[in-house]
């Protein structure tokens, strides 16, 4: 299946990999993705990019099935450039847009207004809140995680 949707994910993924209970679940999702050849956006020099180069640092120290799992997904994804969209603009967002999402995850938002498909995956209530408050005007469509895992990819 070559489906090849552009996925926008937040920080949650590392907290994810880093807790044993979650990772069946979560290794699951990332193979799926791999699978259905859908990619996840990244942005160089992002607080996103920089929680992938975080994991596997930390994940050194991680049991021995949390590691492979890590390993596993920089291999599928952040050493597979088919895997992943890189988003290269900096877009501006109108102020009255902008002020009404979480500062620190504005450079998210940005990221996804870039992709086609406009998806947005995420564990964080307030962005969430956020983000569909403004769904008409971003055109977005926002999952909580734990949503877009159990019924991904039939979404």
């Amino acid at each position: 299946m070559a489906r090849g949707w552009h996925l926008t994910i937040d920080e949650w993924f590392y907290y994810h990999f880093s807790n044993e209970a979650l990772i069946p679940e979560t290794s699951k999702l990332f193979l799926s993705i791999f699978e259905v050849c859908d990619k996840i956006v990244l942005q160089r020099g992002t607080p996103l990019a920089k929680k992938f180069h975080d994991l596997v640092e930390a994940s050194v120290m991680y049991p021995p099935i949390q590691r492979e799992a890590v390993r596993t997904l920089m291999r599928l994804f952040i050493q597979n450039s088919n895997k992943i969209m890189w988003a290269e603009e900096e877009i501006e967002l109108p102020e009255d847009i902008e002020v009404k999402l979480p500062r620190h995850d504005v450079y998210l938002v940005k990221m996804c207004l870039q992709t086609a498909n406009k998806i947005f995956i995420t564990t964080d209530g307030k962005l969430y809140n956020a983000i569909s408050e403004l769904s008409d005007t971003l055109q977005i469509k926002v999952y909580m995680a734990e949503d877009f895992i159990s019924k991904y990819p039939k979404i």
